[in-house]
């Protein structure tokens, strides 16, 4: 893997946990289990599909396994995100052109926007181009309440509280740009400003915990990525030491809570895979009985013929939207 080989000699840490990761995709197809996507991975070690034979507890192992596995998406996206933005991520921009039109005054156009956003990827894609429309101010704080609204306070990375009165971006299965410390049985959240010019530095420093941190001496810095089965294990058991526990129910009641105000839920450019089928479904059962969703896709026929059969009381009110943003 590109990734692997570029941080060998300056990571080396974070190296072997990328051939770990790497690892177990090979694993699980050798034993007829192949996983496409991170998520998959996760998903299948949380199964018990990969056996321990270290002489630790298979719960341990398996927790080390998927920690190991945040870190390293978490390093990667990081290491990627300047590559895009270079690019004019042109489709975003165009979105937020759509969203925002005819402003450039951060302040009134995000406390009057009427559109909430809510996305399930851990890129940083969106806040990147978001710097490119707004000139915002960046000494307040950027996933705060007067900016993107994302339930996050650099000053007290403990709350988790969202403004359902302004725009916002909720990212619900988490971001690549959130990792902290973990203590005291909690993790708090620590998040960075994506520089569209200087990423950040890939270095077993920056993610990896070194000597001197007593349990956590040597291993990952938990990282804000929520796998879709994580978050059902979260509500089954809200008492376990999942990290970031207290964002993800509020964000995901935030959530509920603009769809049950909408007029209309856009799904934009959102294939709506099989693993995010639960947690949507969620989302769109809290729509009202006269809001409309709206499927803009090349595919988005297809998409709306599944959420249709699967979705029979929305069912009417599902329609396709073929048009998509120019890249």
């Amino acid at each position: 893997m590109e990734f692997a080989k570029r941080i060998e000699g300056s990571a080396p840490k974070l190296h072997k946990m990328t051939q770990n990761t790497l690892d177990l995709f090979q694993k699980l197809a050798d034993q007829g289990c192949h996983a496409q996507t991170i998520d998959d991975v996760a998903w299948l070690v949380h199964q018990g599909k990969i056996k321990c034979n270290r002489g630790t507890f298979q719960d341990e192992h398996d927790y080390r396994l998927v920690l190991e596995a945040k870190t390293v998406v978490t390093a990667m996206f990081l290491a990627k995100e300047c590559e895009p933005a270079a690019k004019a991520l042109t489709a975003y921009r165009n979105f937020l052109r759509r969203i925002f039109p005819n402003t450039t005054h951060s302040h009134r156009a995000l406390a009057e926007s009427p559109w909430r956003v809510l996305t399930f990827n851990y890129d940083r894609l969106f806040e990147l181009a978001f710097r490119q429309h707004f000139d915002v101010d960046m000494s307040q704080t950027f996933y705060g309440p007067t900016i993107l609204n994302s339930g996050l306070f650099l000053g007290v990375p403990g709350q988790v509280q969202v403004d359902a009165n302004r725009f916002s971006l909720l990212k619900l299965h988490g971001s690549v740009g959130f990792y902290g410390v973990q203590e005291y049985g909690r993790c708090n959240h620590y998040h960075m400003i994506p520089d569209p010019v200087n990423a950040v530095p890939i270095s077993d420093e920056e993610f990896i915990f070194g000597n001197g941190h007593g349990i956590y001496s040597n291993r990952p810095k938990p990282s804000l990525i929520v796998f879709p089965h994580e978050k059902d294990q979260l509500r089954e058991y809200p008492s376990n030491t999942l990290p970031f526990r207290f964002y993800i129910p509020e964000v995901w009641r935030a959530a509920r809570e603009f769809v049950s105000n909408a007029d209309e839920v856009w799904i934009v450019g959102y294939s709506v895979p099989e693993p995010d089928w639960a947690p949507l479904e969620s989302l769109l059962n809290a729509a009202t009985e006269t809001c409309r969703v709206i499927v803009q896709n090349p595919a988005a026929e297809t998409i709306t013929g599944r959420l249709r059969v699967r979705l029979p009381a929305l069912a009417e009110r599902i329609t396709a939207h073929a048009a998509k943003f120019e890249a």
